[in-house]
């Protein structure tokens, strides 16, 4: 066990002082100060060791990718939460060159000699990259340096530090570097990276790396302690106040889908973050698709940067989705290409009217909840005799059908009640169907659904307003937020090579324990959308409700199959749900519970960090003046 001391103490004169004599004072020193900056202890173990009360960890990176881009080296040395040594020696240019020269000679051999084609390319590709760098020496005055790099994870909390020496580990791994855990050697590299040693030889020869000069300082240009996907738009700013340049669009091994998750208490910033993905992603020409609960959006989609449209699908002129028509809906990606079986009928291949028909089963069951197993079987066989009426079948392509060919639930309501007169064996289920299904036809329901789809998707951006569905009870907000969702995917599935972002508000309007199909539905929106260019954005308060044990099953994966999350402050339950569900440490629980407006936990991919939603005023100004400024 080791210790570092502070054992000076003050000194004193060679004569003991006379009481009428004057003594000199001791030179003053600051132990307060001294306290503070000195650890309590530092205790070496293989792997890791103690400083004070922080658990450390030194890392070297022992190997170096061929190829890098502009800011590589900060996605290594910017990483909150970690100490960086670069030590930096002098090679002789044409020392250099001659190593390098040797080093080609020895892999055009071995690419010569190996039996293995990727072993020769991978030679080749080796020798290649050796001949550029000579080349930059030699014609273009290129100065080549010894590097070596040490990366010190520190933190108090253990769980903490390991999601820290993961992310260590992980940001090399996508850069193509290797690091190493010193491993026995911890001590002698504390000693290497701290400024009050000098160089330590046994870890300069293990760490240290010939490098041109430019390729090292190429690896910081603007993107210090910040997070950089090259392309996109800024986004906000971490917790060392580095810009977040985020490409909502950018795949790699941890980032397979464009989804988004955003959770958050009332007032935290979810509405802002939102407006603003909005105005850049309008920027980008992706084409934007809005269910708007609350009223949020109808001004910034209206407005003089976008000219999108806003529809009032609660009844209002232009806003009517007929849930008869024929869509498509998303399919699991297992039932596509493993042919799942759903009570007992293989569901690949099957065509479009018999996957809505499920998709009427799961609206019915939002709209009518008191509908029995024997109403469901009887209203299944009148819709597939209406549809048949219609020139509607099995087979029909209804990609290449208009809204006007579709029936309507007026349409619907006299099959029935035509039924019922003529088959008197079931007269009391039509009667009962018939009763169930007047206020859709000729009641107070008749203005949302009864008639042709009126909603036009030719634009780049369309708010479908479902404030005023909000007074009309659970039941109607659920089914119409359904059916509402069903033609959005009919919109985002139109164009596979379209970018195409549904932006979901208040998603949990949408669920109901006694029908998790609707929530099936979803999850399989979100599965099927990285085939389609498309992203699901899942904005809501409530986590309570997609954790019901009756549709926790699709509700999680709702929340956490997108792989980027915006977690904003969350209180009680919903805090304890969030950690429990997003696997959230110490450290970012406490964030998350911080109550800090405009501040959220982002997880993209396999990175999370802190970041602040921070715009200017004229930015702001263009959000409007409902939620989300």
């Amino acid at each position: 066990m080791n210790f570092i001391k502070n054992n000076t103490k003050n000194e004193k004169t060679n004569t003991e002082p006379s009481p009428k004599t004057k003594t000199s004072s001791a030179p003053l020193r600051n132990r307060g100060l001294l306290s503070a900056i000195t650890p309590i202890g530092i205790e070496f173990n293989k792997n890791e060791f103690a400083l004070g009360e922080n658990y450390c960890r030194i890392y070297s990176v022992i190997k170096y990718p061929p190829e890098v881009s502009i800011g590589w080296l900060s996605r290594l040395t910017g990483i909150p939460g970690t100490i960086v040594s670069i030590s930096v020696t002098p090679i002789d240019n044409a020392d250099f060159s001659n190593t390098m020269s040797r080093t080609v000679s020895e892999y055009r051999a071995a690419a010569e000699s190996t039996k293995d084609q990727l072993e020769r390319s991978r030679k080749i590709k080796a020798a290649d990259d050796a001949e550029k760098i000579m080349k930059q020496i030699d014609q273009d005055n290129g100065n080549a340096s010894g590097f070596g790099l040490q990366i010190m994870v520190l933190s108090r909390d253990k769980e903490d530090f390991t999601d820290k020496c993961s992310r260590i580990e992980s940001a090399a791994n996508a850069l193509g570097c290797r690091v190493r855990i010193l491993s026995n050697l911890q001590k002698d590299a504390y000693m290497h990276l701290s400024a009050t040693y000098p160089q330590q030889k046994i870890i300069n020869d293990i760490i240290e790396r010939p490098f041109l000069l430019s390729t090292f300082t190429g690896g910081y240009p603007y993107a210090e302690n910040g997070f950089c996907d090259t392309e996109g738009y800024y986004l906000g700013k971490n917790s060392s106040g580095g810009i977040v340049l985020f490409d909502l669009w950018k795949r790699s091994t941890t980032r397979t889908n464009s989804n988004i998750t955003l959770v958050g208490d009332s007032g935290m910033g979810k509405s802002t973050a939102l407006k603003h993905l909005i105005l850049s992603e309008a920027a980008r020409g992706t084409k934007i698709i809005i269910i708007d609960p609350e009223g949020e959006y109808k001004e910034i989609c209206l407005s003089e940067y976008i000219k999108g449209k806003w529809i009032d699908v609660a009844g209002g002129r232009g806003g009517v989705i007929n849930p008869l028509q024929v869509r498509p809906a998303p399919r699991d990606d297992d039932e596509e290409e493993k042919g799942v079986k759903d009570q007992g009928v293989d569901l690949s291949g099957v065509g479009d009217l018999a996957i809505h028909l499920k998709t009427l089963d799961t609206f019915f069951s939002l709209y009518l909840p008191s509908l029995t197993d024997s109403h469901k079987a009887l209203l299944e066989l009148v819709l597939i005799e209406l549809y048949k009426q219609f020139g509607i079948t099995w087979d029909t392509d209804v990609t290449k059908l208009k809204n006007a060919v579709y029936p309507t639930f007026t349409d619907l309501y006299n099959l029935i009640h035509g039924k019922k007169e003529t088959d008197k064996s079931k007269f009391a289920l039509y009667d009962e169907l018939e009763l169930l299904l007047s206020s859709a036809a000729n009641g107070a329901d008749r203005g949302l659904w009864n008639g042709q789809t009126t909603i036009d998707g030719n634009s780049n951006c369309i708010c479908l307003d479902t404030k005023a569905v909000t007074s009309m009870g659970s039941r109607i907000l659920s089914a119409q937020y359904f059916n509402v969702l069903s033609w959005c995917w009919q919109e985002m599935s139109k164009n596979k090579t379209e970018r195409v972002m549904l932006i979901a508000d208040e998603c949990w309007m949408l669920i109901d324990p006694r029908c998790p199909q609707s929530l099936e539905f979803l999850r399989n929106a979100e599965k099927r959308a990285r085939k389609y260019e498309g992203s699901v954005v899942v904005s809501t308060q409530q986590l309570v409700d997609f954790l019901d044990p009756q549709v926790k099953m699709y509700g999680q994966p709702v929340l956490d199959m997108p792989t980027i999350k915006l977690l904003f402050s969350l209180s009680g339950k919903g805090l304890e749900e969030a950690v429990e569900v997003f696997g959230l440490n110490t450290a970012q629980t406490e964030l998350v519970g911080s109550k800090q407006r405009g501040a959220a936990l982002m997880n993209i991919g396999a990175q999370k960090m802190k970041i602040q939603f921070s715009f200017s005023d004229e930015r702001l100004a263009m959000f409007g003046k409902g939620g989300g400024r």
